[in-house]
């Protein structure tokens, strides 16, 4: 017990010193199974993301985020967030490459964090 609690505290402690904070979980649980499969919804949250459409509060929310999680390749991001930005990432890339260059050209039109993007989905990856 003593063990824990003294585990728990370093925990807590090194996460202070180290100053990571993370983003909010509050649209963690979200279907994105349910999303990337209907037309219909994937084109609403991109055409948020891509500024030419209305935004749900969660397409708000992942849109005003989106610049840090690109420049720090989901540093502050959960393990859960992490899994899903991969999960969407690969899904566009292999089933809506023009979405996925859109995207790009938009968030990062100079090209400067599209290999550390890379990066970030090959670490998933080599962790499996």
């Amino acid at each position: 017990m003593r063990f824990t609690f003294v585990l728990l505290c370093s925990l807590v402690f090194s996460g202070l010193v180290l100053g990571i904070e993370y983003y909010s979980d509050t649209y963690d649980n979200i279907d994105v199974d349910a999303i990337i499969n209907s037309d219909r919804l994937l084109n609403q949250y991109v055409n948020c993301i891509l500024d030419k459409g209305t935004c749900t509060a969660d397409g708000r929310s992942f849109r005003n985020i989106l610049p840090d999680i690109i420049v720090t390749s989901c540093e502050k991001c959960s393990e859960k967030q992490k899994y899903t930005a991969r999960k969407i990432i690969n899904y566009l890339k292999e089933n809506k490459p023009n979405i996925w260059t859109e995207f790009l050209e938009m968030y990062d039109p100079d090209k400067e964090r599209t290999a550390s993007l890379e990066q970030f989905l090959i670490e998933d990856q080599t962790k499996a």
